[in-house]
């Protein structure tokens, strides 16, 4: 794992403070190794392969958007089909979701734009989440909307939402059919 991975243009545009901290969440293994800047990985790194997901549950979305401060609290999440991110999800307005293995390391990202339900007309926001590969544990999360620079806002939340729903309804099960990315391709396209 290389120490100095390069900041994508993004990355560069933040304010020194939050910059900061986007170079401190992509560091791990007591700040020794580096994750790379997903915003700097090209286009064709990603796979479309829901097969490859790690097994992400409802627990461990759970603890994440409760553990982390945020709009989503104990009462919110016992109406999780109510929330402005599960909505995300069921109304399509989640791209497919792009998986990144990160050689080298015990993680991965996923990603997908999200568009908002009010601005469809608006470009995507483009959250990512990296993933412990074996435990599907959620190590951090950023996304280009204003409040996911503190890791955790709906678009997050519904990535990590249609991960979850794609390993319960199996679609990440190995298959002879394509059916896993037919699921995932489920997105209302931009009007």
């Amino acid at each position: 794992m290389q120490k100095k991975e390069k900041l994508s243009p993004y990355a560069y545009g933040l304010p020194a403070e939050a910059r900061t901290r986007y170079q401190e969440k992509l560091a791990y293994n007591k700040g020794l190794d580096r994750l790379p800047d997903p915003y700097a990985i090209t286009k064709s790194e990603w796979v479309n392969d829901p097969s490859i997901w790690p097994e992400l549950d409802f627990g461990q979305v759970y603890l994440y958007l409760i553990e982390t401060p945020s709009m989503f609290n104990k009462s919110a999440m016992k109406a999780y089909k109510s929330l402005e991110a599960y909505r995300y999800v069921e109304s399509g307005h989640v791209d497919q979701i792009q998986i990144y293995d990160v050689n080298g390391s015990p993680f991965c990202f996923l990603k997908a734009d999200v568009i908002g339900s009010m601005k469809i007309r608006d470009k995507p926001h483009q959250p990512w989440v990296c993933l412990a590969k074996d435990t599907a544990d959620i190590y951090c999360a950023h996304c280009t909307c204003l409040a996911g620079l503190g890791e955790m806002c709906s678009h997050i939340a519904a990535v990590l939402f249609k991960i979850e729903l794609g390993v319960r309804y199996g679609v990440t099960q190995k298959s002879v059919t394509s059916e896993e990315c037919k699921w995932n391709k489920v997105f209302r396209k931009q009007v």
